[in-house]
C-alpha cells in the first residue's frame, strides 16, 4: 500500500509537535520511585505488600497467582479513616461496599447465618482488579496491613523514607514479671478459667486506662482479675525504625488453681486514630 505524500507530511508534522510537547511538558515533578517495603501479608493464594514512599504516600503490592498489580498512590491520612471506619463496623457492616479511591474494595456478606465473610477487591493503575474472599480474621489483618503502611508515611522522615530496605519493626515486649493475684471466689470453688484483654500500650509502656477492655473470660471474676493487673504491667513500646508508637495487643491470662502462667502478647491491629495523635 502507497502512502500520499500529504498523509506522510502530516505524521512527520504529528510526530515534530509530539516531541515538542514532550519537551515543554516534563513529567510531572511528585513521581515517585523510591519506595520502601512495610509489610506484608499472605491469605492463601492472595499474598500482597504495602510500601511507604519518601512523598508519605503509600501503595499496595498484590498477587493471586501469576497476577500481580500495583495500587495507585494513596495519601495516609485517607487510608487511616478508611481503615478505622471499616474496622469499627466488621461486626455490623453500615455499608454492601468499603471503597478506598480505586484501590481497594471490601464487601461483606453473610458467609452462613452467624457468619460475615469479606470480598476483598485490589485493583491497579490500568483498571485491572483481582478478587479474594477471607473472614474476619483475614480482613483484619489486611487492615492492619494498611494501617501500619500509613503509619510508616505518617512518622518517619524524608530521609528514613528513602533508606533501602524494609522499614524496621520492633514487636512491643514484657518489661518485667507480673504478679497476678487469683480471684477469692474462684479459688475457694475450685475453679480454674482464663481472660482475654485488650489495650492500648502507650510509647510509656504502660496500658491506656481508658483502653482497657476484657473481650472474653470463663467468669466475671477472672475478667476482673485480668483487667486489674493489665493496669499494673510494664511494657517495651513497639517501635517503627526507632520511633516509639502506641500499639494495641490482646494478652491472654490462664488462672489455674495450682499456677498462674501468662501467655506472651500477640501483636492485633493498631488502632493509631483513637486519642493517640
Amino acid at each position: 500500500m502507497r502512502i500520499s505524500r500529504n498523509t506522510a507530511l502530516r505524521a512527520v508534522i504529528t510526530l515534530v509537535i509530539a516531541v515538542v510537547a514532550d519537551t515543554l511538558c516534563p513529567p510531572p515533578l511528585h513521581a515517585q520511585t523510591n519506595w520502601r517495603e512495610v509489610r506484608g501479608i499472605r491469605l492463601g493464594r492472595f499474598r500482597a505488600h504495602i510500601e511507604a514512599s519518601s512523598n508519605h504516600t503509600v501503595r499496595l503490592i498484590a498477587q493471586l497467582d501469576t497476577s500481580y498489580l500495583v495500587s495507585q498512590e494513596l495519601a495516609p491520612d485517607s487510608v487511616h479513616e478508611w481503615e478505622e471506619n471499616l474496622f469499627s463496623q466488621l461486626d455490623k457492616p453500615a455499608k454492601l461496599k468499603y471503597i478506598l479511591a480505586n484501590a481497594v474494595l471490601v464487601e461483606p456478606y453473610a458467609a452462613d447465618t452467624a457468619t460475615i465473610g469479606y470480598a476483598l477487591t485490589i485493583a491497579d493503575t490500568l483498571g485491572a482488579t483481582r478478587t479474594v474472599l477471607t473472614d474476619k480474621n483475614g480482613i483484619i489483618e489486611f487492615l492492619d496491613l494498611l494501617d501500619k503502611g500509613a503509619l510508616v508515611a505518617r512518622t518517619l522522615s524524608d530521609a528514613e523514607l528513602k533508606r533501602s530496605g524494609p522499614v524496621r519493626e520492633k514487636p512491643i515486649a514484657l518489661a518485667r514479671s507480673v504478679n497476678y493475684v487469683y480471684p477469692r471466689n474462684a479459688q475457694l470453688a475450685g475453679l480454674s478459667g482464663s481472660a482475654l484483654v485488650q489495650f492500648v500500650v502507650d510509647t510509656a509502656g504502660r496500658a491506656k486506662p481508658e483502653s482497657i477492655t476484657c473481650i472474653q473470660a470463663t467468669y466475671k471474676d477472672f475478667a476482673d482479675a485480668a483487667t486489674a493487673v493489665v493496669k499494673t504491667m510494664e511494657f517495651t513500646p513497639a517501635e517503627l525504625e526507632g520511633h516509639k508508637i502506641e500499639q494495641l495487643v490482646q494478652y491472654p491470662i490462664d488462672f489455674k488453681l495450682n499456677a498462674v502462667l501468662p501467655v506472651k502478647p500477640f501483636e492485633v491491629p493498631v488502632r493509631t486514630g483513637r486519642g493517640r495523635r
